[in-house]
């Protein structure tokens, strides 16, 4: 007979974890979790709406498929990530990039000092040096 692991719990309990987290020290884990395994691609990119997957998952939770209203815990979580993003940019690690003329692509591309943030020992302190 096998048991499975179970499951390590969330960075963060659920939305209020995420709401009520620090910033920086929330962004920091985002911007791990969002680019993990791509510090050496040339272009690191990500679909805006994976961020919001992704720091729906650190706080233990699933976003809907179908993501249209003003809902929540959507609405908090766009919140944050946007939040998140405006951080990194402000720290110069991560940028937003939208393209297109019909449909408009949204994407997060990973700037040089990217790659810095996800290679550190302790990221949070990694991404707060660049921000003060």
């Amino acid at each position: 007979m096998t048991f499975a692991a179970p499951a390590s719990p969330p960075l963060f309990a659920g939305p209020e974890g995420l709401w009520t987290a620090d910033p920086e020290e929330l962004a920091a884990r985002l911007l791990v979790a969002v680019f993990a395994g791509q510090g050496a691609v040339p272009l690191p990119q990500k679909d805006v709406s994976e961020v919001y997957s992704t720091l729906a998952a650190l706080g233990g939770y699933s976003l809907p498929d179908v993501r249209s209203g003003n809902t929540q815990p959507l609405g908090l979580t766009v919140q944050l990530a946007q939040e998140s993003i405006l951080i990194w940019e402000r720290a110069t690690v991560a940028t937003r990039l939208s393209a297109g003329t019909g449909p408009v692509s949204h994407t997060i591309t990973m700037l040089r000092f990217g790659p810095g943030i996800l290679s550190s020992a302790d990221p949070v302190a990694a991404l707060k040096a660049r921000l003060h």
